[in-house]
């Protein structure tokens, strides 16, 4: 684990996948589970000593996977947000934060000055138009182990993280694709190839997680494509 000062309002901390097996955490949590990140940020603050080193202001977090695991952005800014009318479904919060980071951006870019009337009018503007996300949950399901095989085999992802689960005699495979790296035409094609394999479904990752039976807990794709 590295902590890395950006400038007086930004510290980088950066985790390798050791650490996160340390902390228990996988990499597709950064992008589900709310509390998980909070609660990581405020381990790692204790472990790192930094519990002066905020002192007011708003801590935002923005997520950087990179090869050997993953950095965490935190940055102190004085954007009003009400924590109370946060959302609970985990994409409506992906979504708002999404916006979020970018409007921190474009004050960092601003040299952290506050935006004037038009640049609020037009950041408005930008958020009422619900821009994709970044990372996105998909998941299909396959009646059998030959055919979640083949569909392994033939249509090569580059996913941030997948996983694999069991259900009432059928599997299904969770894939975190990033869309901001690889354009949603991308990874709307990757997606279509894998059905041709197995199909849709309606069961989410949070029922299978619930329910099901966790086969392959991280990179199940790499794992797979060595059987």
């Amino acid at each position: 684990m590295q902590y890395e000062e950006i400038n007086e309002k930004t510290i980088k901390i950066s985790l390798t996948f050791q650490d996160l097996v340390d902390h228990e955490v996988k990499l597709s949590d950064f992008f589900t589970n709310q509390s998980m990140v909070e609660n990581l940020f405020y381990e790692l603050v204790e472990e790192l000593g930094l519990e002066e080193r905020f002192s007011s202001g708003l801590l935002t977090f923005q997520i950087q996977p990179f090869p050997k695991g993953v950095n965490i952005i935190v940055t102190e800014e004085n954007i009003d947000i009400d924590p109370t009318t946060l959302p609970d479904d985990p994409e409506e919060f992906e979504q708002l934060m999404t916006d979020f980071f970018g409007r921190v951006e474009d004050l960092k870019q601003n040299g952290g000055a506050s935006p004037d009337k038009n640049t609020t009018e037009n950041k408005e503007t930008k958020v009422k138009s619900k821009p994709d996300p970044d990372f996105v949950f998909y998941s299909v399901e396959f009646d059998n182990m030959m055919q979640l095989l083949a569909a392994v085999k033939n249509v090569k992802i580059e996913a941030e993280e997948s996983e694999l689960y069991g259900y009432k005699d059928k599997f299904y495979l969770i894939i975190l694709d990033n869309q901001r790296a690889k354009g949603k035409t991308e990874v709307s094609a990757m997606r279509a190839r894998m059905l041709e394999y197995g199909r849709e479904t309606a069961k989410s990752r949070e029922t299978l997680q619930e329910y099901g039976e966790l086969l392959i807990t991280t990179r199940a794709l790499e794992v797979l494509s060595k059987i």
